[in-house]
């Protein structure tokens, strides 16, 4: 689909009118706010910033850059309460109610100047804070992807009333979120994609992992920013992406900003995701700081890899 103008096409903003209305408000604020990353990225500055983060990453200027724009956006929607951020994690006001948003504003930060795929990732909670509830409990979740072309997947309620949950694919086209792939399923094709290559040094579940990949013919796909591995798995048809810690290699993926929202996303579309302790949308989140690991993809595959790791 090339033309936005076909009689035929669904847009983002049709298939929200079915929503509650604090609901659709937020995810037009999030479409609105990649819109602008998409434009944004084009021009920001690659280079760091020179301060770290209050987790003590680096930060580069789109990170900075990136994480105003959302912030902004989701104040106009006038639904949200607070936004707390990987560049700021705390409950920062959004003047509104109804909601809070929390979001990874750029991931794959790292092999941005590379100019590999980026994208964001949000989670949507009810309420003021997503602390002392679950990955289950939110409310939708979305993530953009900023490559060749600029998609928005988002899982949300398939109706005011009903619980069940539909992911939806879109695609900027002349300014409008084209429907591009509705009601997404995900199955079980040999994909994997192994994040933090390096705990395999000291972990023997990593090094037994990695073998029994290779013996049994997986296709290799790891661009190192998780939001653009797993929408590979859900548009390749399946597969899975392991991040697991080690002593000497711990886990940096933050539970709230970017393993609950995903694994709410890749849950809703027939998949799984897991920790080391379970399900991944069972972990209660206790800080803003929560750190996880995950096995997320085809649901035998992130079995799999899960029952290898568990504590």
């Amino acid at each position: 689909m090339t033309d936005a103008s076909s009689k035929n096409q669904r847009f983002l903003k049709d298939e929200l009118q079915d929503l509650p209305e604090g609901l659709a408000a937020v995810l037009e604020a999030i479409s609105k706010a990649a819109v602008d990353i998409s434009k944004e990225l084009a021009v920001v500055s690659a280079d760091y910033t020179g301060t770290p983060n209050q987790f003590g990453d680096s930060q580069l200027m789109a990170d900075v850059r990136t994480d105003e724009i959302i912030h902004n956006r989701l104040i106009e929607s006038g639904c949200v309460e607070t936004a707390p951020s990987e560049e700021c994690p705390k409950a920062r006001g959004a003047q509104g109610s109804g909601y809070c948003v929390a979001f990874d504003p750029l991931d794959g930060s790292s092999i941005f100047k590379s100019n590999f795929a980026v994208g964001t990732i949000l989670g949507i909670w009810k309420g003021s804070t997503p602390i002392g509830q679950t990955g289950r409990d939110q409310a939708g979740a979305a993530y953009a992807i900023y490559g060749p072309k600029t998609l928005l997947v988002v899982a949300r309620p398939t109706s005011k009333t009903d619980v069940d949950v539909k992911v939806q694919e879109f695609v900027l086209i002349n300014g409008f979120w084209c429907l591009r792939r509705d009601n997404i399923k995900i199955n079980e094709e040999k994909i994997c994609a192994p994040a933090n290559f390096r705990a395999t040094a000291d972990s023997p579940q990593y090094q037994a992992l990695m073998q029994h990949w290779m013996e049994n013919h997986y296709v290799l796909r790891y661009s190192g920013a998780m939001v653009s591995d797993i929408h590979n798995i859900l548009t390749a048809g399946g597969g899975v992406y392991c991040f697991p810690s080690s002593d000497a290699s711990p886990t940096r993926l933050r539970l709230m900003y970017e393993c609950a929202p995903m694994s709410y996303i890749v849950e809703a579309a027939g998949g799984a995701a897991y920790n080391d302790n379970g399900n991944s949308l069972d972990q209660p989140i206790k800080s803003y700081d929560d750190k996880s690991t995950i096995y997320i993809g085809s649901k035998a595959l992130a079995d799999d890899c899960q029952s290898r790791f568990q504590k």
